[in-house]
């Protein structure tokens, strides 16, 4: 655990957690501790206030675009974006022979002024057609060598994290 967590595995984190707020009863406290504690098994400690902020940064600019009835759409297709692919367009490798897009990183690339910066040209991507949208059908639990983050993704709040 002495790696950072990369900044896509955050963004999808912290996308995830507005995601689950704008579709679930979960507060966006709960769900972000969820994140925190899975994340910091895994990584350096990621508190849940780091989550809490990035993803309140997201639905603020989702709010500013109008996003409206399409929020979660866009967040789904931002979040199956970022797991299959890289800020340059390529193709992201979730396991290799010698490492994995899931290791850890020797230094901190995240911030909630880096992700949200990186969701919301992904956004404008996807509203301009440059960036492909999440496949019809898609989900997270399909995607292979996704192991921890998507069981992480796909585990339910823990009643206990709402305090």
């Amino acid at each position: 655990m002495s790696d950072f967590c990369p900044e896509w595995i955050f963004g999808v984190s912290c996308a995830v957690t507005a995601r689950d707020f704008l579709s679930s009863e979960n507060s966006i406290n709960s769900i972000s501790r969820k994140f925190s504690k899975g994340l910091s098994e895994r990584f350096k400690e990621i508190k849940f206030e780091e989550i809490t902020e990035c993803a309140e940064s997201i639905l603020q600019f989702l709010n500013d675009i109008n996003a409206g009835d399409e929020a979660v759409d866009y967040l789904n297709n931002y979040i199956y974006y970022r797991i299959g692919f890289k800020s340059n367009g390529a193709e992201r490798k979730l396991s290799g022979m010698f490492s994995s897009a899931l290791d850890g990183e020797k230094t901190k690339e995240y911030d909630t002024e880096k992700s949200t910066k990186v969701f919301r040209a992904t956004i404008f991507g996807i509203r301009n057609n440059t960036i492909a949208k999440t496949p019809a059908g898609w989900s997270i639990g399909e995607v292979e060598d996704l192991d921890w983050l998507g069981e992480l993704i796909e585990q339910p709040v823990d009643i206990l994290d709402s305090f």
